[in-house]
């Protein structure tokens, strides 16, 4: 494994959601791509804030692969005035137009921008919370063997505590469309060709209201409680007809935290971006655990996975970029920001 720091102390159903990671809006560049020379040649202590650190990764994977990806990880304890911020687009914008454009919102200055949950339509299929207000439900169903399903999905959380959760949600009907958290994705299993035949409520045993101050939906779940989760909830949160294509090497994003309540982003390109393969669900979950996540969640891979910087320039290199020499974003409903106020 290579490193290389980048800063000092430290970017989403009628169907589902293949089309956001297949499909692309725009082929717009936003700005020149570097000619391949570090970005960052020589990072000073004022790059990122106190308890935000920005790492590049190589990851050696055998037969002459590799996986190169970007992590930032954010210390909110270390650092107060550090937020995690879900952004929620009733327009559609690519991540560096979110990150530049993030002042205006009065949430402080924009840090790390990733993309989030999955989309379609330009309109976000996972659940995003913000300010504790409900902007994007997660209550999407599917059809499996002309069945409807109705999946129940993993997301991510800050409390109003300053800690941050992982659970499987639904937004249930019969209290409307609150999201609810359950002990697990509940009796679907794609695996099988077995699913629920009725949504869970807020009377299906284990259901709790969740009320998190922002958070973002994605999955599948990838870690829990410190283990390897990523297989069995691929099936169970019914995503291999969907096209995230968990069990192949893809660009992904993906976010956790730490025991000690340390904040993690990832993004990974592949598709042969700068000679990266990708990882599988399995090896993002293995890379997570090994950056010291006990607890994580997928969110939309594809184009749509892209990490933003403090100098407001993509990290990484989106996969609708192509062979092209300039970096091609795709515009997408949801964001992560790790923002620090004044």
């Amino acid at each position: 494994m290579k490193l290389k720091i980048l800063g000092f102390a430290l970017l989403a159903v009628c169907v589902c959601a293949v089309c956001c990671m297949c499909g692309s809006d725009s082929k717009t560049p936003d700005y020149e791509f570097p000619d391949g020379s570090d970005p960052d040649p020589d990072p000073q202590p004022g790059d990122y804030p106190a308890g935000l650190t920005v790492t590049e990764f190589a990851d050696d994977l055998g037969g002459g692969k590799q996986c190169l990806g970007f992590v930032a990880v954010a210390d909110l304890k270390a650092n107060p005035k550090l937020r995690f911020n879900a952004v929620h687009l009733p327009q559609q914008k690519t991540p560096s137009r979110i990150h530049a454009e993030f002042a205006s919102a009065n949430r402080g200055t924009a840090c790390v921008t990733t993309n989030a949950g999955y989309w379609w339509a330009g309109n976000s299929l996972s659940l995003l919370v913000t300010g504790g207000a409900v902007k994007s439900i997660e209550n999407q169903t599917v059809t499996r063997n002309n069945q409807t399903v109705y999946p129940v999905r993993s997301s991510f959380g800050q409390m109003a505590s300053g800690g941050f959760e992982t659970h499987w949600i639904y937004c249930v009907l019969d209290d409307g469309n609150k999201p609810y958290a359950f002990p697990s994705a509940l009796d679907n299993d794609e695996r099988t060709n077995t699913y629920m035949s009725a949504p869970p409520t807020s009377k299906t045993p284990g259901a709790a209201l969740w009320t998190p101050q922002e958070a973002v939906g994605g999955g599948p779940m990838l870690v829990r409680e410190g283990k390897n989760v990523a297989v069995e909830n691929y099936w169970k949160e019914v995503f291999d007809g969907g096209g995230i294509a968990g069990t192949s090497r893809q660009p992904r994003t993906a976010i956790g935290a730490t025991a000690d309540g340390k904040l993690i982003l990832l993004v990974c390109d592949g598709r042969n971006m700068r000679g990266s393969a990708g990882f599988t669900l399995a090896e993002l979950a293995d890379k997570l655990i090994a950056l010291g996540a006990v607890d994580a969640v997928n969110l939309d891979g594809g184009g749509s996975s892209t990490m933003v910087g403090s100098d407001g320039k993509v990290l990484n290199r989106p996969s609708d970029t192509g062979s092209a020499e300039v970096i091609v974003e795709r515009k997408i409903s949801t964001a992560v920001v790790i923002s620090e106020v004044n």
